[in-house]
């Protein structure tokens, strides 16, 4: 079965800078240098050999090369061996494989959570 993510809609050479506001439908991976937003209902892939400062809003973000910013994943973060991520992270699950470095924030919150749900969740106080 082929994935939305599965298509490729572009790529970001390396040698290459993207500078300004980056918006795909499907997957796209940088393996260059991307300054400014990166935004996606998709996967976004950073290549080993990949940069990007700035914000970051998608749906899921593999990382192997270096980001300096905020990253936002309405699904899932991984970042690979070679990750290097100086920021804040959030997003309702993450996976990070040993040698990954993370300076920085993480929050595993999901947005959809209401705080009268939140409360639910909470256990009953003790009696007796």
């Amino acid at each position: 079965m082929v994935r939305a993510a599965d298509t490729l809609n572009g790529f970001v050479d390396s040698g290459c800078t993207l500078k300004g506001e980056l918006e795909f439908a499907n997957s796209f991976r940088v393996d260059g240098r991307v300054e400014g937003t990166i935004r996606s209902r998709s996967e976004l892939l950073i290549g080993e050999e990949g940069s990007v400062e700035g914000e970051i809003e998608v749906a899921r973000c593999l990382i192997g090369g270096q980001v300096r910013g905020a990253i936002k994943a309405t699904e899932k973060v991984i970042l690979h061996a070679s990750a290097k991520v100086w920021g804040e992270i959030h997003a309702p699950a993450i996976m990070m494989e040993d040698g990954a470095f993370l300076e920085g924030k993480v929050d595993m919150a999901t947005s959809t959570r209401s705080q009268g749900s939140a409360k639910n969740e909470r256990l009953p106080p003790k009696t007796g």
